[in-house]
């Protein structure tokens, strides 16, 4: 059955829906289908433009029908200093791999992060050493405390160390994810 109209996903749409479990299995299942040969790699490619550039990804995954999506992100560096704006931004197309059709244009601002995060938590589920509590995030930023968090879902961390290139990002990063977190101490370097 055919429905019309393609769905669009705003970021609070997306925060809504995407919960940070649900990425971390939907991840661990993509790179399984992957490791059996049952997908392949995803396409890339990157566009420079004067004070950043654009990358683009896209792949087909088959689950119970296939699907088609493409990611274009713009990495900006100095934007929040010059524009108020975040560093990354993006959409994500989603279509239905057998005949085309567009079923959802997301952001892709908070996938991003997630996908980021549940890529680090499911390497620790099957990589690190048995029983780790102690974890380190290099760069306090809202990707930082994701990754912290998918962390928390996999490990039952105690401690954990943040380092960052300004201090008071640091700082406030160890006090935000020291209170509510389960982690007995946040040092910070």
């Amino acid at each position: 059955m055919i429905t019309s109209g393609t769905l669009v996903f705003r970021r609070s749409d997306v925060q809504h829906f995407l919960t940070l479990n649900d990425c971390i299995e939907a991840v661990e299942h993509a790179f399984r289908l992957y490791g059996e040969g049952k997908t392949l790699p995803p396409a890339m490619a990157g566009v420079h433009a004067s004070e950043g550039g654009f990358h683009l990804k896209a792949g087909i995954l088959p689950l119970a029908r296939c699907y088609f999506a493409a990611k274009v992100n713009a990495n900006f560096p100095n934007n929040r200093e010059r524009f108020n704006l975040p560093t990354i931004q993006g959409v994500i197309v989603l279509c239905d791999a057998q005949n085309g059709r567009p079923l959802a244009v997301m952001d892709s601002m908070e996938i991003t992060a997630s996908r980021t995060a549940a890529a680090t938590a499911v390497a620790a589920k099957y990589l690190a050493r048995k029983g780790s509590t102690v974890a380190t995030i290099c760069g306090c930023g809202d990707q930082g405390r994701v990754q912290l968090q998918a962390l928390a879902q996999v490990l039952k961390l105690q401690r954990a160390f943040a380092y960052d290139i300004a201090d008071e990002r640091a700082s406030e990063f160890a006090h935000e994810c020291s209170a509510g977190r389960g982690i007995i101490s946040l040092g910070m370097g």
